[in-house]
């Protein structure tokens, strides 16, 4: 069959030998690491004649350290040291970005306080923050934070931006009908992003939030202004904070 079986042959019975020295400490770790890696040279340097690998095999050496011998070679690695482990996938810990979020829904509930948009503001702080700023400066001109809503068989809409397209639930009194909280943050928060990106990015230029086309259709320029003001007194607080 040729001068393979027998070269893992000899390299699994190294790796034997290896686990044994390991354990009784005969010889100091770097001797040891020379010749395992002595070996490994010697198996990649052989004709490969067959496509697939040997199966691996693996030698606990009972002092921190663990071998695995295979097509490959030899290989060492620590067991309670990451230092000897560099190939070892090192997870981030779970959390390291929630802290942020966590301050600013803490942030937002402080500004909001009893309001029914309470109960978005989970989702509205995973939001940039100039996006979330718009979300709480609209909805509290154009419900009071959720309370003067349009409301579907006496059911929250959950549309707290005036907002005239169709949700889940259709369209109710003229304006869209949300499902749910999640869903209107998320609705609401896509549209007013768009906007952003277009480099609407002050109160004053997202009053086409209220004007559309015109503002002459709405109220006039002295409402479109009083729009500006009201929505600039929580939008500044919030983008302001970052800053």
């Amino acid at each position: 069959m040729g001068k393979f079986p027998r070269i893992v042959e000899w390299v699994l019975k190294g790796e034997e030998l290896a686990g044994k020295i390991f354990k009784k400490r005969h010889l100091p770790f770097s001797v040891v690491v020379l010749a395992i890696a002595a070996s490994s040279y010697f198996v990649y340097s052989q004709p490969s004649f067959y496509a697939q690998a040997q199966e691996e095999r693996k030698i606990e050496t009972g002092n921190g350290l663990r071998l695995f011998a295979g097509y490959g070679g030899l290989a060492v690695e620590s067991t309670d040291d990451l230092k000897y482990t560099p190939a070892k996938e090192i997870r981030k810990p779970k959390g390291i970005f929630q802290k942020k979020n966590d301050e600013f829904e803490k942030e937002l509930y402080a500004i909001v306080g009893n309001h029914p948009i309470k109960e978005m503001v989970p989702f509205i702080a995973e939001k940039d923050r100039t996006v979330a700023a718009f979300i709480i400066g609209i909805a509290k001109k154009e419900s009071n934070w959720g309370k003067r809503v349009p409301t579907l068989n006496g059911l929250d809409c959950y549309n707290y931006w005036g907002y005239k397209g169709a949700g889940e639930k259709g369209v109710a009194m003229g304006h869209g009908c949300f499902a749910t909280p999640e869903e209107a943050v998320n609705v609401i928060g896509r549209r007013i992003e768009q906007l952003v990106n277009k480099n609407l990015t002050t109160p004053s230029k997202m009053v086409v939030w209220k004007c559309g086309s015109s503002c002459a259709a709405t109220g006039g320029q002295a409402a479109a202004n009083k729009w500006i003001s009201d929505i600039s007194l929580y939008f500044n607080k919030i983008v302001k904070k970052e800053a």
